[in-house]
């Protein structure tokens, strides 16, 4: 009897220090760096995109989304976020136009109110009416001064939108993006737009840097180049072009270039119906840049 008490004791005692043991090893496993068992709750973050047709989607299979459903799975697999999007674009409004829609649009302003982040696309449209104003102007000179104090008014349109966005919520992040030049791939001497598109990015960011808890997107280079971004596939550009050496560029032929190319286009990250906004590619490098620039500027937790 007094053998089976033994037997008895030791295997409790076995059990104990066992079971403390592996208490121990679990203990010690939960405290380690890397190695938490805490259940990381996902947060919940609201973009508010608002803009011209970049913001409305024009040119990706006319789905009218964009880069947004993009910039959703980038920040949701990225991050431990759970994103809504709300979509306010409409295609051909000007900087005065959106800030329009920013002060009067009730659906609008109740979004912003609860956003997080707000995107604006603008500036395309803006620049696009002062080359159609100027459009006989043959010198970089002469276009330059004509479009001068059109940039400076755009700027004072740009400056009242951001602050109006800043207005309605003034703890959102809020991402200005650039514009593109989408017949570059075609006139890559035309120097004239080149260097509006370059002054009116310049505006944009200038205006993203004046304001507070604001940041600049910049898809300039990458959508006006498509896939020419080496040094040498700019130069074999510029040879190819040569036929359109001139800086001035005559909107006939521009015209008349877009239209032979059926539905082809040069630029692997523009739209082949109508040669001038994003394809699918295109609005990926849109989400891309704007969720790299919201990395830089959120603490969220990554996964």
């Amino acid at each position: 009897m007094r053998s089976k008490t033994k037997w008895l004791i030791a295997i409790i005692g076995l059990i104990v220090v066992i079971g403390g043991g592996g208490y121990w090893w679990y203990a010690q496993q939960a405290s380690q760096p890397g190695q938490t068992t805490k259940v990381v709750k996902s947060q919940r973050v609201r973009v508010v995109s608002v803009g011209d047709s970049l913001t409305q989607g024009i040119g990706y299979a006319n789905d009218h989304q964009g880069y947004l459903p993009f910039l959703k799975r980038s920040l949701n697999q990225t991050y431990y976020v759970k994103t809504k999007l709300s979509n306010f674009g409409i295609g051909g409004e000007r900087s005065d136009q959106i800030d329009k829609r920013v002060k009067q649009n009730t659906k609008l302003r109740t979004a912003m109110k609860k956003a997080d982040i707000v995107a604006i696309t603008a500036g395309g449209n803006d620049l696009l009416q002062g080359l159609e104003q100027n459009i006989l102007v043959s010198s970089d000179q002469k276009l330059e001064k004509k479009l001068e104090p059109l940039r400076t008014t755009y700027q004072q349109k740009l400056t009242k939108l951001v602050n109006d966005v800043h207005q309605v919520n003034p703890s959102a992040q809020v991402y200005v993006f650039g514009i593109y030049n989408p017949v570059y791939v075609y006139f890559t001497n035309a120097t004239m737009i080149t260097k509006a598109v370059n002054q009116w990015n310049q505006v944009n960011q200038q205006v993203a840097l004046a304001a507070k808890n604001t940041y600049f997107v910049n898809v300039n280079q990458t959508l006006s180049h498509g896939q020419y971004q080496s040094a040498s596939a700019q130069a074999k550009l510029r040879t190819q072009n040569k036929q359109n050496d001139s800086k001035y560029v005559d909107p006939v032929l521009v015209e008349k270039l877009l239209q032979s190319q059926d539905s082809s286009e040069k630029n692997a990250y523009l739209s082949t119906h109508d040669h001038f906004h994003p394809n699918k590619k295109g609005y990926q490098i849109m989400a891309n840049k704007l969720a790299q620039a919201i990395g830089q500027h959120s603490n969220w937790q990554k996964r």
